[in-house]
This record gives structure tokens, sequence and C-alpha cells, in this order.
């Protein structure tokens, strides 16, 4: 298989710097398009991948074409690649709020996969989740799995909907726990613990839980109740939260991501 890139900014290189390094592809097997002489410069020096900075007839001699733009600029880049897209070809857009509609409306194209990634794949750590049109086949699915395999993991939605509810979830989430470790972090530095302390706490608790969450395979639930001794301190925090609903402000914060991203992709 081969594949055009179009955008090697952060998500767009991420992919590309994954999938040459698990080796799903070769660089001789993908061309990044980037329209900035010196992001592409530099990435077509560091992966020895074709590059250019311009969609054109070179596009039709590959078989998928990963769109990774930002969603403001969507229109343009997707009106240019409508010149040169055959039946054939396979779009795949990790563009936020690009409904498939939206897709298909601006590229005259059937064979379309919407993906949403989220901010752990510029480590090689992401979670996506995509849905593709009833005109993608099987084998194509599968090349999209290795693709987002490559850099973290992934699964097919039942719907397009799912899309919407993953941004909510997995694609806004990271944030959701930048904005709880802040709060750990200011709570930290009140309590005495220098900036590089309060990192270190807050980051291991994180990782730490995360990776005991993995490897124990029960419900977080199941393991709140275990560091919840009668009377601790643990409890002490718990309690405060739940008796200020806490979690159901949580719950209604991912309603209303879900909400808006409905909104961005209609």
């Amino acid at each position: 298989m081969r594949l055009v890139i179009i955008g090697g900014g952060n998500m767009g290189g991420a992919i590309l710097v994954s999938l040459l390094k698990s080796a799903s592809l070769s660089p001789e097997d993908i061309l990044l398009i980037e329209s900035d002489e010196d992001k592409r410069q530099k990435i077509a020096n560091a992966t020895g991948c074709c590059t250019q900075t311009e969609i054109d007839v070179v596009v039709r001699s590959y078989e998928m074409i990963l769109i990774a733009v930002k969603p403001q600029s969507s229109s343009p880049v997707m009106e240019l690649l409508a010149q040169w897209l055959l039946p054939e070809h396979v779009v795949i857009s990790v563009m936020a709020g690009i409904s498939l509609k939206t897709m298909r409306d601006t590229l005259g194209q059937y064979r379309l996969v919407r993906v949403m990634p989220n901010i752990p794949t510029l480590i090689g750590e992401g979670m996506s989740v995509f849905f593709a049109s009833d005109k993608v086949g099987n084998e194509e699915r599968d090349w999209v799995k290795i693709i987002f395999n490559s850099c973290g993991s992934c699964f097919e939605a039942k719907n397009e909907d799912a899309i919407d509810g993953a941004t909510a979830i997995s694609g806004s989430g990271p944030g959701y726990l930048f904005y709880f470790a802040e709060q750990m972090l200011l709570s930290a530095n009140e309590l005495g613990f220098n900036e590089e302390e309060a990192n270190a706490l807050v980051q291991k608790t994180f990782r730490g839980a995360t990776l005991l969450w993995e490897s124990q395979q029960v419900s977080p639930e199941t393991l709140r109740q275990q560091v919840s001794s009668p009377g601790g301190t643990t409890l002490a925090a718990l309690n405060y939260f739940q008796s200020n609903n806490v979690g159901e402000v949580i719950q209604e914060g991912m309603r209303q991501a879900y909400q808006r991203a409905k909104e961005l992709s209609s």
C-alpha cells in the first residue's frame, strides 16, 4: 500500500514517524505534501520520504490519502485534492469536526474514512477511533487499523456519531486530565512542595495509577474502593467531591464536549 499524507504538522508528522518506526510502511511508500518549505525539508531529511509542497497529479500513484491539516484549512485543501482524485482512492481525515458528508460534498468521493486520534499520538501512545463509509472495503479498513495502531491503539466505530462521542472522551480527554493535574500541582505547592517535587508527585501518580489499572484488569471503581480506607485520607477527599457533585459536573462537561463536536461536524 502507498500513502499520501497531506500536512506535516504535529499529527501528520507523528503518524508518518510512527509508520516508519513500526516498519508498517517504507519511506518509498509514503509521500508527504507540506506547503511550508522549511518544515517539508526538515521532515524529508529526517525520514527519507518523498515530499513536495503542492497537491498535484502525483497523488494518483498512491492508493490512500490521509488529510492532516487544520480544520479551518480543510476547504481549499479538499477542493484542490478533488481535482486529482480517482474513484478507487480512499481518503482518510483526522480533521476534527469535518463530517463524512462535508468530505463527500467537497471531494466528490465516496470511499472515505473519518478518524479521531488524540494528542498522545505524538509519542506513539494515541487512542484513535475511526468510521468508514460503506464503500471502503475490508482490506482498506485493515490498513486504517495498521496506520493508527502504529501510533497507539485503534478501533472501528459502529456509526459516525461515535466519532463525536470519541471526541468528547478520548479526543478531549487529555485536556481533562491535564486540568485535574493542574489542580493537584497547585495543592502540592500549597502543601510545601517545590515545582520539581510537585511535578514528580503528580506525574508518577497518574502514570502509576494508569499502569495499575491496565495490569489489574478490574474496574476503576474496584481500584478506588481498594485505596479508600474507612475514615482515611482518600475517602475524606472523595466524600467531599461527591458532596459537591463533582462526578455529575464531569459527566456534564463531557456531554457539553459531545454537543460541541456535533455542532462542529454538522
